[in-house]
């Protein structure tokens, strides 16, 4: 997948585009083959290193808005194949 992948090194963060493997998505109960994505006012503050925004440890990828179809879940709100929405609820974070 390509992502935006923040790294952090003596103090300064620097942006990329780049390639990640599967393998580097986190654990979790739903996968989403995403279709559309933003960088959202949050992700800038995040790149431009304002403010404390980023909770988690580096190279992080930013990114709390997505829309795209599920493709595997182990929860039964959210059924392979479903269309999916999101804008925050902690995404990102």
């Amino acid at each position: 997948m390509k992502a935006l992948v923040l790294e952090e090194a003596d103090g300064r963060i620097t942006p990329s585009v780049r390639e990640l493997p599967d393998a580097a998505l986190p654990a979790g109960e739903v996968c989403v083959r995403i279709a559309y994505s933003s960088i959202n006012y949050k992700d800038a503050l995040a790149v431009m290193q304002r403010g404390r925004i980023v909770r988690g440890s580096y190279p992080f990828v930013p990114g709390i808005d997505f829309a795209g179809t599920v493709e595997t879940s182990s929860d039964p709100r959210f059924p392979t194949g479903a269309g999916v929405i999101a804008t925050g609820w902690g995404i990102g974070e």
